[in-house]
């Protein structure tokens, strides 16, 4: 709650900032969003999300809603060419801002606008008004200059990242940001720095620290402009030739606090809308979760007022749900007997774990297990934990969050800590993972956390946390209560499947890979760190030498100035940063670069610099007591199903360059042991000729011929003997750009090929292989009648594109729908296999071990004296996977580290 110098009955009113909410609303929730009607929602859910945080922390006791109206007339008057170079309005965040009204009409909250002004001034107007009537006044805005309005009874709750990561400013934290800036030099510092995303000039070369550093000497921007002469150099001169502009700006930056607003803040009152308008409003446009969280800030009398309106069913769909009652936590006894009943029974238990050792705590004082059996919550602390954690897994029903990460609870991954269970030793059959099966409903869903999927599934709500009931207690109740929907979505959705064959049998492989880890050399890291460096500074002292002056590489903005001013590059086509200066990107830089020695070297520095710090400098850190690097494999992060890697992500080392194999040269194994990789060829194309049925391209495999040489003899019309390297190397890029769903333009930009001759190419390509282009054009058409793209074992990709109005974004979702089947049954297969090659491992009792699977390729330590079993062993079971109408191939290779395996 915000402080007071008053009595507690001192009124706080938040003013939020329409505008500005909605526009980082709308980029910060990229995935599409769309009401049953077709219309775009993204923008509105990041708005009332942010809406309901607001009311939940700062129990304002009333709420405003300002929007600009029309163009910003007040100010163009003084500076015609402000904001003047923003791009127009995507059209779906347009559509959004009526509709963001209308809901806050529905929950009686006022709407403030007023033709020609901003609502930066609506803002500055209120809190003003405010503060003089006695109230304390919140400002939710993402703006920074709206800093000039703090005061002691006036704040801004400044949106940083997203829309629910909030400081809150006052005139400290606002002096302290700005290095000596009060709140009331703020439009003086605006007026000497500007503000590229306003086209307010300022002065050019006075950047913030500059400007922050003259006023702080001079005290205002009026002392610094009567001091001009004393200011050197060319910031001297750049100041004296641009005084006119530094005022102009200063006047733009100012918030006015004079709007003409018809508005009594006594009227603003929260929460006094009325429940089922709320209820009926939300739950139309699919918000079910935060209908009901909506609904609730208006006490139990709304809720109930909104289920009885819209009727019992209809109540629940809407979210108006009633709050659980949990009872008071069981512990001791009572905890292990309503434990033993719920394993004696064979029911689900919601499983959640409450750990500060979790958060790197130098002492941790608390190890919680809690657990949702029926409607009690059993809490079993320490030792006790672990017992009933290990038990659970061997005997129980486990649900869970991320039942993995409980895995290693018991099981760490650290193979010198003792486990209290094998990882090998979960059933598949008895643990349930709510964010994997929601990850199969929809891949590409924002959050798979517990509290977001509650808030989407569930309707009924449970409470908030409490001293007694904590934030982990609720997770393992959510939990319990997603099983049977999930359960029951999943089988709706035809992924039941998939969830209980492939994604609850891989999750135990993945945990005792993790645990597993791979051998790691640190001395060869530390040795090729510093030859690295080496080679990196002979690299920066040869752009210095071809630039002609000292600049820091590292700088954007200083690699931009060096490039585009120095050394005169072109810069048709590039746009200019929110800075001002020419973006210096690895796409701006591989255009230059075939030009321009300097830029080739640049990218090049970049390269070495990035492999040096992401991994010869930060692995050794990542040691565990084992000596070994544990990465995680996650399930639920990208959309094609296929598995990620983190911490570290083992996925980025690049696979052919140079740079990439002296990373692995790192990874070893012990004596006496080789490292053994098992790698599909050419899976996805594979998978085309399987799935299209095209005769050419499935006779080009099973003639076991060099694919792409065969491609390059159809699609340029020679014999396979006259095809040159480059020849094959452009119908290898066609290759897979076809499986990509590339077009012209990709292809082009790859290939470095003008547009016409690259889809020349494409043509080509489809009059060779006439059964792919018939394949491709189904896809995309049954993608469009269903709304999803479907892999071979059942895996839907839901493409929320095609229900955009803008073309590119539906262009993307065609893209999808060609590319998902071949990616993401190849991402099935890969999953079937591991699990396959882990099973058989133990069956066969070998001493091999799965350490580490990346794309197409599994990874495993192997005793030298198993290396031509399990050669066997891992290319029959990865090739018995699927029958294809090709053969499916894997190709065995090993050393005594992974750079020597591949």
């Amino acid at each position: 709650m915000p402080e007071t110098t008053e009595s507690t009955a001192t009124r706080t009113i938040a003013v939020i900032d329409g505008n500005s909410l909605m526009h980082r609303a709308f980029h910060a929730i990229r995935q599409p969003m769309t009401a049953p009607d077709g219309r775009s929602t993204n923008a509105l859910f990041g708005f009332f999300n942010m809406f309901i945080k607001l009311v939940d922390t700062f129990r304002p006791d009333g709420v405003i809603c300002a929007f600009d109206r029309g163009k910003p007339r007040v100010r163009m008057e003084m500076l015609p060419q402000y904001k003047a170079q923003r791009p127009p309005m995507d059209p779906a965040l347009r559509e959004q801002f009526p509709m963001v009204k209308e809901l806050l009409g529905a929950l009686d909250v006022p709407v403030a606008e007023l033709e020609g002004w901003e609502g930066d001034d609506i803002l500055g107007t209120l809190a003003r008004r405010g503060e003089a009537a006695g109230y304390t006044m919140l400002l939710f805005t993402g703006d920074r200059d709206m800093y000039q309005l703090t005061t002691d009874r006036v704040k801004v709750v400044s949106t940083k990242k997203g829309v629910t990561d909030v400081a809150i400013m006052d005139p400290a934290t606002v002096e302290d940001l700005y290095h000596g800036i009060t709140p009331e030099l703020v439009p003086d510092f605006y007026g000497l720095k500007g503000d590229s995303s306003d086209n307010i000039p300022g002065v050019p070369g006075i950047g913030p620290k500059k400007a922050a550093a003259l006023i702080v000497q001079y005290g205002s921007l009026d002392e610094v402009i009567a001091h001009a002469d004393e200011v050197k150099g060319k910031m001297g001169e750049n100041l004296r030739a641009h005084i006119d502009d530094a005022l102009v700006s200063r006047r733009v930056a100012t918030i006015r606090t004079d709007a003409p607003i018809e508005l009594d803040l006594d009227d603003a009152r929260f929460p006094t809308f009325d429940a089922a308008e709320v209820a009926r409003a939300f739950s139309a446009l699919g918000f079910t979760g935060m209908t009901s969280r909506l609904v609730r800030l208006g006490g139990e009398g709304a809720v109930a007022a909104a289920r009885e309106a819209l009727g019992e069913k209809d109540g629940a769909a809407a979210g108006a749900a009633s709050t659980v009652e949990l009872g008071g936590p069981l512990a001791g006894d009572e905890a292990r007997a309503a434990l033993d009943e719920a394993l004696r029974a064979g029911d689900w238990i919601g499983c959640a774990i409450d750990d500060d050792r979790a958060d790197g705590a130098l002492f941790g004082l608390s190890h919680v297990l809690w657990a949702a059996v029926g409607d009690r919550l059993c809490r079993f602390e320490g030792d006790e934990a672990d017992d009933a954690l290990a038990r659970l897994l061997r005997e129980g029903r486990l649900a869970a969050g991320d039942v993995k990460a409980l895995v290693h609870v018991a099981c760490p991954a650290d193979s010198s800590l003792p486990a209290a269970v094998d990882a090998r030793e979960v059933d598949p059959g008895r643990i349930f993972d709510v964010g994997v099966a929601a990850y199969l409903l929809d891949s590409e869903r924002g959050s798979f956390a517990v509290r977001e999927l509650a808030e989407s599934y569930l309707s009924d709500v449970l409470p908030s946390p409490t001293d007694d009931v904590p934030a982990a207690a609720i997770e393992a109740a959510s939990v319990l209560r997603l099983v049977p929907v999930l359960r029951g979505r999943l089988e709706e959705d035809g992924s039941a499947r998939l969830f209980d064959e492939m994604e609850m049998p891989l999750l135990p492989v993945l945990a005792q890979m993790e645990r597993e880890g791979l051998g790691v050399d640190t001395a060869i890291l530390a040795a090729q760190s510093a030859e690295l460096g080496a080679e990196i500074s002979e690299m920066v002292e040869r752009i210095h030498a071809e630039a002609g002056e000292s600049f820091n590489v590292d700088s954007p903005q200083q690699l931009s100035h060096v490039l585009f001013d120095v050394l005169g590059l072109p810069t048709y086509g590039l746009k200019r940063t929110k800075r001002g200066f020419y973006s210096t990107n690895a796409k701006v830089l591989g255009d230059l670069a075939r030009d321009h020695e300097i830029v080739a070297d640049v990218l090049e520095y970049r390269e070495r610099a990035k492999i040096k710090s992401t991994y010869l400098d930060a692995l050794p850190a990542l040691v565990a007591g084992d000596g070994r690097i544990h990465t995680t494999l996650n399930q639920t992060v990208t959309a094609t199903g296929r598995l990620s890697s983190s911490d570290p992500n083992l996925q980025n080392i690049p696979t052919r360059s140079e740079l990439g194999h002296r990373v692995r040269q790192a990874f070893t194994v012990p004596e006496g042991h080789v490292f053994l990789a098992c790698d599909y060829s050419q899976i996805e194309l594979r998978l085309l000729a399987h799935l299209s049925g095209d005769e050419h391209l499935i006779a080009a495999f099973c003639e076991g011929a060099d694919f792409h040489a065969a491609t390059a003899a159809r699609v340029f019309g020679v014999p396979v003997d006259e095809v040159t390297p480059q020849l094959r190397s452009r119908a290898k890029a066609v290759n897979f750009g076809i499986v990509y769903g590339q077009q012209a333009f990709g292809l082009a930009s790859s290939l470095k090929i003008p547009r016409a001759e690259a889809q020349e190419m494409i043509d080509r390509y489809f009059e060779a292989y006439p059964g792919v282009r018939a394949f491709l054009d189904e896809a995309v058409r049954v993608a469009h009648e269903r709304g999803w793209a479907e892999t071979l074992y059942g895996r839907k990709r839901h493409i929320k594109e095609f229900r955009q109005k803008n073309r590119q974004l539906v262009a993307f979702g065609e893209r999808t729908a060609m590319n998902h089947p071949m990616q993401g049954t190849a991402a099935d297969i890969i999953k079937i296999a591991m699990v396959r090659v882990a099973a058989r491992l133990v069956e066969e009792g070998l001493r091999s071990r799965l350490v580490l699977q990346i794309h197409d390729e599994l990874d495993l330590e192997v005793p030298e004296g198993e290396v031509e079993a399990v050669s066997t062993l891992v290319r029959e079971t990865m090739e018995g996977v699927a029958e294809l109408r090709v053969p499916l191939v894997a190709e065995v290779s090993y050393g005594s580290n992974w750079a020597e395996a591949k």
